[in-house]
């Protein structure tokens, strides 16, 4: 069954995650019955969908129909694939210039940070299917529709997306209140593409992936200020990253 953008039931969400139809994510009663998790988990893991169990009191939030324990929500934008995307920037002659949201929970974040990948050229944003906030109709709200317009791939893995995108030579970069290094001009006029990560709002990128970073920069600020919004933070770096 469905209905403005939610699809109920078991056996409608099974078949619809076995289409092609983007979907933003679904939920399944963590009271239901185990197989059938397991099979919408199998699928939902396969095609890069955001799967969460949840109390049936969320389900009937969402819809007061007879869901059967089982709710999708389409995607209200077509995420684009990773790898192809990076490929044929590359191949077209145009070195991506990536964000990559690790971890981020606010919609409105979300929606802020998009605005700015707009309107400093960046050409793909990356969100991972566990770490972030759901891109649905919020995010795109925030956005003030810039997320109807940038190309976003979902991913699964963003440990694998990291391996992946150094394996083209793209400059990882991310910012920590840590680090002593400002940005440096130099490097960045050096960069003809890039890849800058944005942690969570409130631990930020964890140790392991600030590691396998290649520039980790601290903004500058007064003395009496240690942190910056995320999406404050990214709008300047990108900023910086294009002047």
């Amino acid at each position: 069954m469905s209905r403005e953008g939610i699809i109920i039931g078991f056996h409608a969400v099974e078949e619809l995650l076995n289409s092609d139809v983007t979907i933003g994510k679904v939920y399944v009663n963590n009271q239901a019955d185990k197989q059938k998790i397991g099979v919408l988990r199998q699928l939902a893991k396969k095609s890069n969908t955001p799967f969460q169990m949840v109390p049936i009191e969320k389900l009937n939030r969402i819809t007061r129909a007879n869901h059967q324990g089982v709710i999708a929500i389409k995607s209200p934008i077509e995420f684009v694939p990773l790898e192809e995307t990076v490929t044929r920037l590359f191949e077209n002659g145009e070195p991506p210039k990536i964000l990559v949201a690790d971890g981020i929970q606010d919609i409105r974040n979300i929606g802020a940070i998009s605005r700015s990948c707009l309107a400093f050229g960046v050409d793909l944003l990356i969100v991972g299917v566990k770490a972030n906030a759901e891109i649905g109709e919020g995010a795109i709200k925030s956005s003030a529709g810039a997320l109807l317009k940038l190309p976003v791939a979902r991913v699964s893995s963003l440990a694998n997306t990291l391996t992946y995108l150094k394996s083209w030579g793209i400059p990882q970069i991310a910012a920590s209140e840590k680090t002593d290094q400002t940005m440096d001009r130099s490097s960045i006029q050096e960069m003809n593409s890039w890849a800058l990560w944005m942690g969570n709002e409130d631990k930020g990128l964890s140790r392991e992936r600030l590691a396998l970073m290649d520039h980790v920069w601290r903004i500058k600020m007064k003395e009496n200020m240690d942190s910056l919004n995320v999406s404050v933070a990214a709008g300047i770096l990108l900023y910086e990253l294009n002047s």
